[in-house]
């Protein structure tokens, strides 16, 4: 606790009332110290018995980069507080707020950059209700913020089966047509039939084994694992998009093949999380992501494109869908 510079101001000026009353006898000049000291004393102990308040973060949901996201802050206490909640690299916002306590705080953050951030601890100056006397101290409530990568679109699932699986058409005899179960691939469903009927309904052939699995694998050189991410993701997603089965291997982790939402959300999060490296298994892959000072390259049975040749535009497919 410590006086803030307007009680250093009134105590000054109490100080030289005070000496210079006591030298020349002038008792007015000591009626003016007097209330101006117990001002001063009445505000230390405001803040001495405000003590400090207890704050719970209601925190944002995960989301992708350029995503704006609100976070509010329910302090409880007493005084007048200077609320400052650090962020760290990665998320942008205006975090400082006074309030008088008890109060609920909202303000907006800013996604910069894909990966695991941190909101928190919240620094805290509490003073009295003149502003004569402060004390700080940092609240130490926190939260881990995930950013996933930037997703680009490739233009639907036809662009992508066309674009990276070119053989993911291939197929044995039509054989008939039955109804949608959890599970069958979108590439299946017989559009046109599924409006007559009013019910979606898939195109069953007379041999499966050609149903496809996807291997994608990610590896990037030093400082280029933003890049990478962005790319497998974009690359993942279509695949799901797709009706394709996705396993997913990265220098930080990998994922099983598996289908639907939750899927998606693992394939995410391995990619929001992942550093550079490489992983030993771009022998397996069915894709093959690097990225490194040459650009964004993903391979496809020994073809290569550059990662802006396969995407046809920038916008995020999965903006505001995915979250926690």
């Amino acid at each position: 606790m410590r006086p803030t510079r307007r009680g250093v101001g009134v105590l000054l000026v109490a100080g030289v009332a005070a000496a210079v009353g006591s030298q020349f006898g002038q008792q007015a000049l000591g009626a003016v110290a007097g209330p101006l000291l117990v001002a001063v004393g009445v505000a230390a102990g405001q803040v001495y018995w405000a003590g400090t308040p207890t704050i719970e973060r209601q925190p944002p949901r995960r989301g992708f980069p350029g995503e704006r996201r609100t976070v509010e802050l329910t302090v409880d206490g007493s005084g007048i507080a200077t609320l400052t909640d650090r962020l760290s690299r990665g998320i942008d916002g205006a975090a400082t707020a006074v309030r008088s306590l008890p109060a609920t705080v909202h303000y907006d953050v800013t996604y910069e950059r894909r990966g695991e951030h941190r909101i928190g601890p919240v620094d805290v100056r509490v003073t009295d209700s003149l502003g004569l006397v402060v004390a700080s101290t940092t609240v130490d409530v926190t939260d881990e913020i995930l950013v996933y990568p930037s997703v680009y679109r490739l233009g639907g699932p036809e662009a992508f089966v066309r674009t990276l699986v070119p053989d993911a058409d291939d197929r044995q005899a039509f054989d008939r047509l039955r109804e949608y179960v959890p599970g069958d691939s979108l590439r299946d469903v017989h559009w046109k039939s599924s409006a007559k009927r009013e019910a979606l309904l898939v195109k069953e052939f007379a041999d499966r084994d050609s149903d496809h699995s996807l291997v994608v694998v990610a590896e990037a050189d030093d400082d280029y694992a933003d890049e990478m991410a962005a790319a497998a993701a974009t690359v993942t997603m279509g695949a799901l998009e797709s009706g394709l089965a996705v396993e997913l291997v990265t220098p930080g982790g990998s994922v099983d093949a598996g289908y639907g939402d939750t899927h998606r959300v693992r394939l995410l999060e391995t990619l929001a999380r992942t550093d550079a490296g490489t992983t030993g298994r771009s022998g397996d892959a069915d894709v093959l992501v690097t990225a490194d000072d040459d650009g964004v390259t993903v391979t496809v049975e020994g073809r290569q494109q550059a990662f802006e040749d396969v995407t046809v535009s920038h916008d995020n497919p999965l903006a505001g869908e995915v979250g926690s």
